[in-house]
């Protein structure tokens, strides 16, 4: 009987130290679940999309200023064409600088009223600025936003409408072209549209340097232009 009973407390503590053995394990490789693990692998994955937003953020404005530069390279590249594009034996004076069939000088350290441009310009033996054709007007507008001026500029050129309201010549007599690509637009109206208080003409920094009927008595820099030596 004692031996029986010895037998079945060495079953019994057996089959309990497999039990504790075998639970232990399990913990040991399957922990438990900590209560905040829900949470801690949420916060681990918005971390990771935070850095990720970060990185392409800055990816964008390294493009973005590459961009830029590009910008910047093409357009001075541009203008060197535009000046190299000469025919043998044409030239222009002083600080003139040769643009196909004419020579443009942006005198950018000054600001005066139109006709004090205007006079400013023959002194130089030139005049104001004109522009017959789109071809033109593009040449000098490659010009004048490569020079390094502010966007919130303005450039005399040599249109007006002194001698009729509404009628818009250049200084060398010809009609001023009208609409697309001159005239610009203020607050979605077609410029000139400033009326009788505005009878001279500009281009205008804010609105990408496109043309508009300015008061003739702001103080403006001056885009001068003469003929090139050795042109008929």
């Amino acid at each position: 009987m004692r031996l029986t009973v010895a037998v079945l407390w060495m079953v019994t503590g057996t089959a309990w130290a497999l039990e504790t053995s075998e639970s232990n394990i399990y913990d040991e490789h399957f922990p438990p679940l900590h209560p905040n693990c829900t949470q801690s692998l949420t916060d681990l994955l918005l971390l990771r999309q935070e850095v990720q937003l970060k990185e392409l953020k800055q990816a964008e404005q390294v493009s973005a200023g590459i961009l830029r530069e590009m910008v910047d390279i093409l357009t001075d590249i541009k203008v060197f064409l535009m000046r190299s594009n000469t025919s043998t034996g044409v030239s222009c004076p002083g600080n003139f600088l040769n643009f196909g069939e004419t020579c443009l000088y942006l005198a950018k350290d000054i600001g005066i009223t139109w006709e004090a441009a205007l006079l400013f310009c023959q002194d130089l033996g030139g005049h104001l600025a004109v522009f017959r054709d789109a071809n033109a007007y593009a040449r000098a507008l490659g010009y004048v936003k490569a020079s390094g001026i502010a966007k919130t500029s303005n450039v005399w050129i040599g249109g007006n409408d002194h001698s009729v309201e509404g009628e818009w010549r250049w200084v060398t007599g010809e009609e001023m072209p009208r609409g697309t690509p001159f005239w610009g637009d203020l607050n979605y109206v077609r410029e000139p549209a400033q009326g009788a208080a505005a009878n001279c003409a500009l281009l205008h920094g804010p609105d990408d340097f496109l043309i508009h009927d300015a008061p003739c008595d702001w103080k403006v820099m001056p885009l001068c232009e003469i003929k090139p030596s050795g042109t008929n």
